[in-house]
């Protein structure tokens, strides 16, 4: 925060002081003080609770023992450097550490319903910043120990729980993003302000093969974790930027995110149903050709 002034209208002693504990538990991986209290009072019972789950959700999961103690987030504002698609990686897995530590604090053993949230910092002089958020409902089951480390899902609890049930064991997130450029030519950029009703086939591909990145990115998280992924949230934004001096043709920006629960098979349960695994993200044939190879998440 020292490296770009205070934000708002935040130069009371207070929040003064809320700001310098921030900064200080961020430097030691931890969070101040007062989150911690609010945390534990929130677990035990002494503040109101916030849930992601429904009604009917709640009833259900009481059945399947589980028991939700309440929101948790992490965020992280992180700035580009030499890598555009290795700062999304960084940003995210900065704030997931973060929703983890704070689930941890509660005593949850899961972080069920987990979301994600981005927000650019406006003005094209600080496209460079970026705003990493995630939220989730963390949970106690009782078919797990307690754990310094919860497992994050970007399924709800009581999927989370039938996954369980069935062998399948959701061990964390797995995260692909990926960031690319594309100039259009003189003829691009005339097919693009003609009053056609036409495919842009060379924008068709560009963002193609963006999303074949993130997802092959996806994939190689999901190795690093588990043996699958169950892909769930998919987030892809184009940005036309129109040409100056500089650059005489229309330029755009495509991102492309995919998040998923990565999870492990456990031979020695018994399904109650017929599913079995039909690939594998360790299967070297999906790793060696992720262009030509059809996806199966």
């Amino acid at each position: 925060m020292a490296l770009f002034g205070s934000f708002g209208n935040h130069d009371d002693a207070g929040s003064l002081a809320r700001q310098a504990a921030w900064n200080e538990a961020l430097t030691r991986g931890t969070v101040p003080a007062f989150v911690k209290e609010r945390l534990a009072e929130t677990m035990s019972g002494k503040r109101p609770w916030v849930t992601t789950a429904s009604p009917a959700g709640l009833l259900a999961q009481r059945s399947h023992g589980i028991r939700p103690l309440g929101l948790v987030s992490g965020n992280c504002w992180f700035q580009f450097g030499y890598s555009w698609t290795r700062g999304h990686y960084e940003g995210w897995h900065t704030a997931l550490d973060r929703l983890r530590l704070e689930a941890g604090l509660m005593g949850a053993n899961a972080v069920v319903d987990v979301t994600l949230r981005v927000r650019r910092m406006p003005g094209t002089e600080n496209e460079g910043h970026m705003d990493y958020g995630v939220m989730g409902t963390a949970v106690r089951l009782d078919a797990l120990r307690e754990s310094a480390n919860p497992a994050l899902a970007t399924v709800s609890a009581l999927e989370f729980a039938r996954l369980l049930e069935s062998g399948i064991i959701p061990v964390g997130l797995a995260i692909g993003a990926h960031y690319d450029w594309f100039v259009a030519n003189m003829y691009q950029a005339g097919a693009a302000a003609s009053y056609w009703n036409q495919e842009m086939a060379p924008l068709s591909s560009f963002l193609t093969r963006v999303r074949r990145q993130a997802l092959q990115e996806l994939r190689d998280d999901g190795v690093r974790l588990g043996s699958g992924v169950l892909a769930h949230t998919q987030h892809t934004e184009l940005y036309r930027v129109e040409p100056d001096e500089a650059n005489p043709y229309p330029r755009f920006l495509a991102r492309y995110i995919a998040l998923g629960t990565a999870i492990l098979h456990d031979s020695r349960t018994r399904r109650p149903f017929g599913v079995r695994p039909v690939t594998s993200v360790r299967d070297p044939r999906l790793l060696a050709a992720p262009d030509t190879t059809k996806e199966v998440l």
